[in-house]
């Protein structure tokens, strides 16, 4: 027996995955053995029963394989339950991508598996569990009751509604097999394809480019049709009425037979053609005038074969012949006993979603009947087809054959010439003709209308080897690439700064570049957020934006332990190094455990990574590096691995001495080229901010692995400047004040001595004053680490805290307040390194530890603010004002 012990969701992509991402843990209970192998049995079984979907288009040489990621354990029960866990949400409508066996042993499974909505995905687990059990006990033959067939189907009809619709599916599904991405918006019910200002939103054929007006011209059927007359396109000559008596007025007008329809409705709903008396008129009319209160079309009926027309982008894609509902007669069965035969069809059955319609023997279906002299008992000759509808919709019952390759090219250039007079980028054309394969001109050919959002069924149906909407995506991206170019930077120190240092070179190249930081979300100068919506929340907001031409994301720890990625795979990828932080939080208990979290982002990486020479950790990682190409980066060219990597032929970015200056240099294997001096960056403050000149470098050398030339980077590099516009909160310089005033985030050890090393060589006349209310909040260690620092640095000290940090944090749970314990251990760590009790003052709001430290600060005095940016920047700003 295999139950499910354990199910986490994570709305990112994660273990190897794209899109939203579950992790489940299976057990195997009493006699299963989750290694053991499965037979053949079982794979038929699977075949017999995922043909019976057939917008799933998977054929027995797929599976379990086309489902799954590879690599994956040798764990045939895990392959299975993986792939039916996909395939049946993909039933469901949900457009997942594939699943994958993490691990396995004797007793236990664990899978990543891919979701959309959070319910589908448990129920398709466990309906996968059931099928699997029963598939493996053929030997014992269990009853059908044990089967989960009538549940199943129960349950597919209850989540197909929130579902996509088939032809959207597709869509997505097309582009999963392009390695295009694609996600459902769960806000609009829409499916986006691509990133960007590369993508594409779609629902059903409609497209993000389709027009308004045009969508609403095709919708008026009346509108269309003077449209396209007064073009001298051939359309039967139509009337709008409003009462019977004008119906029949309008009937005579027109002659006999007639048409009758809504003006504004599709699927074939409430159209009846070939009228020829009144009775059949008015009762025709009443119908169709319940369906629409617009009136009533009466149009003159003609003759013809119908077909649907598939015209994307001005060209004529695909054509189908449309064949009315009914059965082919074989001498032997009643037309009733006929119509449940053919409703045996898997791909039939009453949902207005299915491939094909059920038949039915309704009024109309009889009264069709009885105009051929025929009744439901009636047994009709061999090869007689009788009409069960008079019209040819596939959505009221009827089938389609292929003939694309039988269109005229005449009656090809008509259909287009209808679309491109109406505007629509992908129109269904509904033409009636003697014989497609002959001119219009010589054999007669009426265009009927032309429907927006036209769905595919025809063309699936007639040709279903044939994958139309791969086609159809393909040349919507014809000449676009649906990716826009990524960049994702991990590491402990020095993220953000390097992320909006690479923001302003692509910046500086000309493109609307995104980026996520815990400091904000930017497009272009826009800041669009201020929350810290680094990694999966920023990096799908930065994706879903039209007008982001690329795309730059910080990857926290957090993050990736929570949400996963924003996407399946990044350009290229940093690790800048990693320090002791977070260590022993949310389950990471060492630094080598830290750098394999982080080491998920060179993972995802396509064309390269970008890695620290200088810690033996990052180079570690390397071994996960998912891109050929691999760029270390060191301020000390002489160190031994990075000497052996530019050797070797490999690429580096380094600093050297030219001229009597440090220079940063790009070097590809022992072919150098000098980058600019890092003098001109603001940045570095001439040499005094060290990690900002580790971050010219990483900046320099993702923006060189992404092709970026060099004199942009050296341009863009060159007006960065630490001001809270461009890196807010990293070493910002505050204007406005009798005194210096600098804002830091240093919240680590490793912070704190660079942030105490810069102070101490700064030309200050009067007093040092910090303000912390950032180092502690994440580990208690952190105050004893720094205090010796802090203590030979500054002489005045204001203590507080980040309570959205201290109060959730389990270092500072216990007996009293979180915050009151983190202020009076920072402050016991300053009285043990030698500061008096006079020079350390604690507040615990926020705002007004700013305000106090402000007040204390005398001219000449340096202020450091270790504080949350947007808040002292606001009491910074009221402050001047007031």
């Amino acid at each position: 027996m295999i139950k499910i012990e354990a199910l986490k969701f994570y709305p990112g992509a994660y273990a190897g995955l794209s899109g939203k991402t579950a992790l489940a843990t299976l057990q195997c209970v009493g006699r299963t053995d989750c290694s053991g192998s499965v037979d053949g049995h079982v794979c038929d079984e699977v075949v017999r029963l995922l043909e019976k979907e057939p917008f799933l288009r998977m054929w027995e040489q797929d599976l379990p394989g086309f489902l799954l990621v590879e690599p994956c354990c040798d764990s045939p029960a895990g392959r299975w339950l993986a792939a039916l866990t996909v395939a049946f949400q993909r039933w469901a409508r949900d457009p997942v991508g594939e699943g994958r066996v993490v691990s396995s042993s004797g007793l236990s499974i664990e899978l990543a598996l891919p979701w959309e909505r959070e319910a589908v995905l448990r129920s398709a687990l466990q309906f996968a569990i059931r099928y699997l059990h029963f598939w493996l006990q053929p030997h014992r033959e269990p009853s059908p009751k044990e089967s989960p067939e009538k549940e199943f189907s129960e349950w597919l009809q209850k989540v197909h509604g929130g579902g996509l619709s088939p032809n959207t599916l597709r869509f997505a599904m097309a582009a999963r097999l392009r390695g295009i991405p694609s996600a459902v918006s769960s806000a609009t019910d829409t499916l986006r394809i691509g990133w960007g200002s590369s993508a594409l939103h779609m629902d059903g054929s409609f497209t993000g480019n389709t027009g308004v007006l045009a969508s609403r011209i095709a919708r008026n059927k009346m509108q269309t049709g003077n449209l396209l007359r007064l073009a001298g396109v051939p359309v039967p000559p139509s009337i709008l009425v409003h009462g019977v008596e004008q119906a029949l007025t309008a009937a005579l007008r027109l002659g006999w037979p007639v048409v009758v329809k809504p003006p504004d409705l599709d699927f074939g709903q409430g159209v009846v053609p070939d009228i020829r008396d009144k009775i059949t008129l008015q009762r025709a009319f009443e119908s169709a005038l319940k369906l629409s209160r617009r009136g009533v079309i009466v149009e003159k009926h003609v003759a013809g074969q119908d077909h649907r027309m598939l015209v994307v982008g001005g060209e004529l894609l695909a054509a189908a012949m449309r064949i009315p509902p009914g059965v082919t007669g074989d001498g032997r069965n009643t037309v009733a006993a006929l119509v449940d035969r053919e409703n045996a069809d898997f791909r039939r059955s009453r949902g207005k979603r299915s491939l094909l319609i059920a038949l039915s023997l309704d009024n109309d279906a009889r009264r069709c009947l009885q105009d051929q002299g025929l009744v439901p008992e009636s047994v009709p000759e061999a090869g007689r087809f009788v009409f069960l509808g008079r019209t040819a919709n596939v959505s009221t019952g009827g089938s389609a054959v292929d003939v694309t390759s039988r269109v005229h090219p005449d009656n090809r250039r008509l259909a287009e010439r209808a679309v491109r007079l109406v505007g629509l980028d992908i129109a269904g054309v509904d033409f009636l003709c003697p014989d497609i394969s002959r001119s219009w001109r010589q054999a007669g050919g009426w265009i009927i209308e032309v429907n927006a959002q036209p769905g595919f069924r025809p063309h699936w149906i007639g040709d279903p080897g044939r994958d139309i909407n791969g086609e159809i995506i393909d040349r919507m991206f014809r000449s676009l690439s649906a990716r826009i170019p990524t960049a994702a930077i991990s590491g402990t120190n020095g993220k953000s700064t390097t992320a909006l240092m690479l923001h302003h070179i692509w910046t500086t190249f000309g493109k609307v570049s995104g980026v996520c930081t815990t400091n904000g979300v930017w497009v272009g100068s826009d800041m669009v957020s201020e929350r810290n919506l680094s990694g999966y929340p920023g990096g799908r907001i930065l994706l879903e934006d039209p007008a982001v031409e690329t795309a730059v994301f910080e990857m926290p720890r957090k993050g990736l332990i929570l949400f996963g990625h924003p996407c399946d795979r990044y350009d290229v990828a940093a690790l800048l190094n990693v320090q002791n932080d977070h260590i022993g939080v949310d389950g990471i208990g060492s630094l080598e455990e830290m750098a394999r979290l982080k080491a998920e982002v060179l993972e995802r990486a396509a064309h390269a990574v970008v890695v620290n020479a200088e810690d033996s950790l990052c180079l570690a990682m390397l071994a996960y590096a998912g891109a050929p190409r691999h760029v270390l980066v060191s301020r000390d060219a002489t160190a031994f691995d990075f000497q052996q990597h530019l050797g070797s032929g490999g690429p580096g970015v380094f600093c050297r001495i030219h001229e009597g200056t440090s220079w940063i240099v790009l070097a590809e294997g022992m072919t150098h080229f000098l980058l600019m001096p890092l003098q001109e960056i603001p940045a570095t403050m001439n040499g005094l901010l060290q990690f900002n000149e580790i971050n010219a470098l990483f900046a320099a050398a993702l923006a060189w692995a992404q092709g970026i030339p060099p004199g942009v980077i050296r341009k863009s590099l060159a007006t960065f400047a630490n001001t809270a516009e461009q890196n807010p909160g990293r070493y910002n310089f505050i204007e406005g004040f009798p005194f210096r005033v600098l804002l830091d985030y240093a919240h680590n050890p490793e912070g704190i001595r660079e942030l105490c090393g810069v102070a101490g060589k700064l030309d200050v006349a009067g007093k040092r004053r910090l303000l912390n209310q950032k180092l502690g909040c994440r580990h208690r260690s952190h105050l004893a680490a720094s205090a010796f620092d802090l203590a030979r640095t500054f002489d005045d000290f204001v203590l507080g805290t980040a309570p959205i940090y201290v109060d959730k944090n389990p270092e500072w749970a216990g007996d009293g307040d979180p915050q009151e314990r983190m202020i009076t251990c920072s402050r016991q760590c300053l009285l043990e390194h030698g500061v008096a009790p006079d020079f350390i003052v604690t507040e615990r709001d926020q705002a007004n530890a700013i305000r106090t430290i402000m007040k204390r600060a005398e001219p000449g005095d340096l202020v450091v603010l270790l504080a949350e940016p947007w808040v002292a920047l606001q009491v910074l700003q009221e402050l001047r004002d007031g």
